[in-house]
């Protein structure tokens, strides 16, 4: 069935019966967004994570029975027809070619790979909100989020014990800890999440747009800066910066995003010297030489796999640990490990969806400061988020795992919806 391009008001749902169900759908979207950025990955396993993603796809199929009538054909088939079909494919291809190269169950990858329905999240947003959802519950439970996976770190940081966790024989508890000499066992966080809300809290500090909004944008660049504190990733704090920077320097107005061909000289004279000193500190950080090795391999590996790649492993078979090294996963090595895992054809999608992500960012952040004379502090957090992600391709592609295409969903959508 295809939907109409034009509103037909006899079959048309009100906004009224919309708004009667706005709770519901926000906790829907509350429990999502929260699973998404991994805030149950302390309990049970991680199995709030499906519960997450049912609650994305259950407000996406209503978000799409009640856009039908609403919106037209062409904006309810990008927002409906267009996800499906990329969901599908990155899941179905991927676990297919795993089951090809190496002769495991395809059906054991494809629950593997469950984690990019999470993708759902962003569509399902869109067509709510079109059909009636209001734009200013969606940013209440945006914040609601990021204050519940800040306080929801710090309870399980004081609660769990973590030198247990990190020598348990259960993976999924190990997994939660890490440890060094400079700052011992530390609980891993969801860095997305604070790197939001400390943006978001930010820009709602220095708007100062009531006492209310201040009041909440200090306690979350707080609750950050306590997080990181305690986890002290000084990378990511770098990035952070320089994309604040990068966002003063050529993407806060339109005309100056030509000043960045005008870098480009620069930047290829300098880049011996930048990658230099990148290597020495990539070799002298923790797990270095082991992430160097990974790359090697991959990049060995990636020929005979070249166009659609290795493919999606899974626990219940032969695991990439298994059959390539102990110490190797994909997900440490950026971008040649989306290569690795999704071939060429898999590169080049997740760099469109990458600086479409970007652009999408930046045009409707210029579009909200023309039309309002200020920033929206979520639009702004998400836009320095995902340059920062830009500058850290070769290291982490995160729009390839639940963190990151819970991000991704939600930008575009957010986008959308601000333009």
């Amino acid at each position: 069935m295809s939907a109409p391009n034009h509103v037909n008001p006899a079959i048309n749902m009100s906004p009224t019966k919309v708004l009667s169900i706005a709770p519901i759908i926000s906790f829907l979207l509350f429990i999502a967004l929260f699973a998404g950025f991994q805030g149950g990955r302390y309990m049970m396993a991680n199995r709030l994570q499906e519960v997450g993603t049912l609650c994305a796809l259950l407000v996406f199929v209503l978000g799409a029975w009640l856009a039908l009538f609403r919106i037209t054909q062409s904006e309810w088939k990008a927002w409906v027809y267009t996800p499906c079909w990329l969901v599908a494919g990155v899941m179905v291809v991927s676990s297919v070619m795993f089951g090809i190269n190496f002769g495991e169950s395809v059906l054991f990858s494809l629950f593997s790979a469950r984690e990019f329905l999470l993708a759902f999240i962003g569509p399902a947003i869109v067509l709510i909100v079109k059909s009636g959802y209001p734009l200013a519950s969606l940013r209440t439970v945006l914040f609601a989020t990021l204050l519940a996976l800040m306080v929801n770190y710090l309870f399980f940081y004081h609660t769990l014990d973590l030198r247990a966790a990190f020598f348990s024989s259960d993976h999924t508890i190990s997994n939660l800890v890490t440890y060094d000499e400079w700052r011992g066992f530390r609980l891993k966080p969801s860095m997305v999440a604070v790197m939001l809300a400390l943006l978001t809290g930010v820009m709602l500090v220095l708007q100062r747009a009531s006492v209310g909004s201040v009041l909440f944008g200090f306690v979350l660049v707080c609750l950050a800066a306590h997080i990181w504190s305690i986890v002290m990733f000084r990378s990511t704090l770098a990035t952070m910066l320089l994309g604040i920077g990068i966002y003063a320097l050529f993407l806060s107005k339109p005309n100056r995003l030509a000043l960045l061909l005008l870098t480009v000289p620069v930047a290829i004279i300098a880049l011996p010297m930048v990658v230099q000193i990148v290597g020495e500190h990539f070799l002298g950080a923790d797990g270095g030489s082991l992430r160097l090795k990974s790359y090697v391999l991959a990049i060995n590996t990636i020929p005979e796999y070249f166009f659609l790649g290795v493919g999606e492993d899974n626990s219940y078979g032969r695991t990439y640990q298994q059959l390539f090294s102990r110490t190797f996963y994909p997900s440490d090595i950026g971008i040649i490990g989306v290569m690795f895992k999704y071939g060429l054809v898999g590169l080049l999608v997740y760099v469109y969806v990458h600086f479409l992500i970007v652009f999408r960012l930046w045009k409707a952040n210029i579009g909200v400061r023309f039309r309002e004379g200020k920033t929206d502090p979520i639009l702004w957090a998400l836009l320095i988020l995902m340059v920062a992600q830009t500058l850290n391709l070769p290291l982490i592609a995160g729009l390839g795992y639940a963190q990151g295409v819970t991000t991704g969903s939600l930008a575009l959508a957010y986008a959308y919806l601000r333009h």
